[in-house]
């Protein structure tokens, strides 16, 4: 049966589809991301209420939290996010086909009839991404790995057996703010 519209599976490499799973678990809703009942969030809550507070920060004066976070990456959106997950995928040789198929598009004209993801680009992309992801804690200062160790703690098994250390030294960052 095919998926509702707007929807689709997505393949996560495993160091970050843990993650998906502790959410998962962590209540009785069959969505990651929803609401208290359990139903999931509109798109226009989420970025109002999770997204744009952590990427853009909250001050004392326009927030009830007492709390003051930091801004991570101010006015980053959604679809540059997709745009960099493209770029990263062209980096690391996925064909188009593969990328269009990860970002839910479909390949133009006759390269749609004859074009097609294979079990192996699959694999690719997913040690592409296990791979990026590994070299963006590698990237981290000893002091935000125990921060992230504190926050999730099925990371310190990364930390200590030596993945960390036959990483590659630097992360991409590209965003079209960046150019």
């Amino acid at each position: 049966m095919p998926d509702p519209a707007g929807t689709r599976s997505v393949e996560l490499p495993p160091s970050i589809a843990v993650f998906y799973e502790e959410l998962i678990d962590s209540h009785s809703f069959p969505f990651v991301l929803c609401s208290a009942e359990g139903a999931p969030l509109r798109r226009s809550n989420f970025r109002n209420r999770y997204w744009r507070p952590v990427w853009d920060g909250s001050d004392a004066e326009h927030t009830r939290s007492a709390e003051v976070m930091q801004p991570i990456l101010p006015t980053f959106t959604f679809h540059e996010g997709r745009h960099s997950h493209s770029t990263w995928l062209a980096e690391d040789g996925t064909p188009e086909v593969a990328r269009r198929a990860r970002l839910g598009q479909k390949m133009k004209g006759i390269a749609r009839v004859y074009d097609h993801v294979t079990p192996l680009m699959r694999r690719q992309i997913l040690q592409a991404l296990e791979t990026r992801w590994i070299g963006s804690l590698v990237a981290l200062t000893p002091s935000e790995r125990t921060k992230l160790g504190e926050w999730f703690p099925h990371l310190h098994a990364t930390f200590r057996d030596g993945q960390l250390e036959t990483a590659p030294k630097a992360i991409a960052i590209s965003s079209p703010l960046n150019d």
